[in-house]
């Protein structure tokens, strides 16, 4: 079946596109300054979540497997393959890691229309400790060709066991980087 929206692109094999438009990045730290170590737990090759991070002087690694038993960081701040088969069980995974005190909060970036879909509701409730969204006030690239302008608008969802209240709704520019 063909997405309701389709890219003109070939889809990568296990949906593995690290995120390499720096903006997307940038866009969260716009809101959120995260203390201590950072993981991307959806980079088995390498991230550019990571590598740019480390770029802005925190200290972040990457691990391929987001159902690890025990994370060593404060912060897991990821762009998960996004297979309907895995995503939400990935999310699901994350989210509750803040919950248990395992981590102080969780950044997912993701198309921007992925909460609407009731079954989810559950990952944006109070009781998940959903704190909202940083819209990205562009559309990220996800390849070196910049042929074909991107056409999908993401955000990043945040979760943490100390922010409470109703959602807060962010938009970021994620202006300090520049494209090719």
């Amino acid at each position: 079946m063909k997405p309701y929206v389709h890219s003109n692109y070939e889809r990568v094999a296990e949906d593995y596109y690290p995120t390499i438009d720096k903006r997307c990045i940038y866009g969260f730290l716009e809101y959120f300054t995260p203390q201590g170590v950072c993981v991307d737990v959806c980079s088995p090759n390498g991230s550019g979540i990571v590598d740019t991070l480390k770029e802005c002087g925190y200290d972040a690694y990457g691990i391929g497997d987001a159902f690890v038993d025990k994370i060593d960081a404060e912060w897991i701040i990821t762009n998960p393959p996004y297979d309907k088969k895995i995503v939400d069980k990935i999310i699901n995974r994350c989210i509750r890691r803040p919950m248990d005190g395992e981590v102080f909060g969780v950044a997912v970036l993701l198309r921007s229309n992925f909460d609407y879909a009731k079954s989810r509701w559950s990952m944006f409730s109070a009781s998940a400790n959903y704190y909202g969204q940083v819209k990205l006030l562009f559309r990220p690239w996800w390849s070196v060709e910049h042929t074909k302008s991107p056409i999908h608008n993401y955000c990043w969802h945040i979760w943490a066991n100390y922010l409470t209240g109703y959602p807060v709704v962010h938009y970021a520019k994620g202006v300090y980087a520049s494209l090719p």
